[in-house]
Order: C-alpha cells, then structure tokens, then sequence
C-alpha cells in the first residue's frame, strides 16, 4: 500500500510538471542538468543516543530542472532530484571507537520561484530562489562502523514514505555560447515529521545544505 502511493505520488506530480512545459503561457523554457554534495542532518526532538550528539552527513545529490520564463527577471524552475540525506553520530567507549549513519535518500520535486539579476551587456547572472518541496522517501539505512567491522539494517519502515518542505538558495550563472553553467547553494528545510510510528511529541526533520554544479541547454 505504501509503495502505491508512493508511485501515485509521483506520476501525479510529474503530470504537473509536464502540463507546466507544454502550457503556452509560458516561454523561454530551458533545461538541464545538475549534480553536486549534500551536507546533511537531523533535528530531532530528543537525543538519539545519549550524550552523543547528531552530526552532519556528507552524501551526494542530482537530478534535471528545466526553467520556464514568466515575466522579466522572473521565472519558475521545477526540479526532480535524487538526495542522500540523513545524519550520523560520533561514538567513543573506552577503547571502542565507530560511526552509526543514518541514511535515508529521496526523490526530491522542488518548484522554485526564482528572480535573476540579469543585466543585457553582461555574461553572469545572479539569481536567489526559493520554494515548497516534497520528497519521497528511496531507501533508509542505518550503517555501524565499530573497530573495523561494519554492519548494515534496513529501517525504511521507520521512515515515512513523503516529506515536505521548503529550499531557498542563491544561483549564479554563466551564459556561453551555446551552454550556461549554474552554479548554486541552498538549504533544504523539512517541515515534516519523517519519523514513522513516532510516540506523541518526538520528530525527526530533515536538514540538508546542497551545493551544486549544472549544465543548461
């Protein structure tokens, strides 16, 4: 069942984003890709572990975004991204020493508002942005690392299949002759609790810090 309406979810939104594209109220669409490292964390109710606090998780993020023109200076950039999110915790006892990640990636479907900062005679142009998100969930992990040995278990069921959110970020891009390099960083706040079965008042959101690299067509 929660398979199901995972993939409704998606075929749903996607319909959206492809009704967006071929509306003919909307011009000077462009598209292209991107990929770059997610800087990822939890913000949690309540410690995990106690007296080991959660740390950021380094992971990787990409996905294609095309960007739809409305109005001077303004534009709508609809995104589908794939983001190892997540955290990790730092643990020492004695002489045992190792690392418990948390790692749970999602299928991410940001739609941004953005406004550029563009200048006719001029080849760069800044942009900030911002925007609701929502993710579903891909894969859940938790990876213990102590004294060299490694174990892995499969915890997606404790992990709620969508969360939602909002990114807000600045851009810059490069025009060339026939490509635009983008570049931009953003922070991805979760607004929803991703924590499946959770008791009354613990949370679990995501954090995460993504700095990308594009290519625009």
């Amino acid at each position: 069942m929660r398979n199901k309406t995972k993939r409704l979810g998606v075929f749903v939104v996607s319909l959206l984003l492809v009704g967006l594209l071929v509306s003919p109220g909307f011009s000077a669409v462009k598209f292209g890709v991107k990929a770059g490292l997610a800087l990822a964390n939890w913000s949690s109710s309540e410690t995990l572990f106690e007296g080991y606090p959660l740390k950021n998780k380094a992971g990787f993020v990409f996905g294609a975004f095309s960007n739809i023109g409305l109005a001077k200076n303004f534009s709508l950039q609809p995104e589908v991204l794939y983001i190892q999110k997540g955290s990790k915790i730092n643990v020492s006892e004695g002489e045992v020493t190792g690392t418990v990640k948390f790692n749970t990636d999602y299928l991410e479907i940001p739609l941004l508002l953005m406004y550029s900062f563009q200048k006719e005679d001029s080849t760069l142009i800044p942009s900030i942005f911002a925007g609701p998100f929502i993710g579903f969930n891909a894969s859940a992990k938790q990876k213990v690392e102590v004294t060299g040995e490694e174990y892995s278990y499969d915890i997606k069921d404790e992990i709620k299949d969508v969360e939602f959110g909002v990114t807000f970020g600045l851009g810059l891009a490069k025009k060339m002759s026939k490509l635009t390099l983008h570049s931009d960083i953003r922070y991805d706040l979760g607004l929803s609790n991703i924590a499946d079965g959770a008791e009354e008042g613990f949370y679990i959101k995501n954090r995460t810090w993504l700095f990308m690299l594009g290519v625009g067509f």
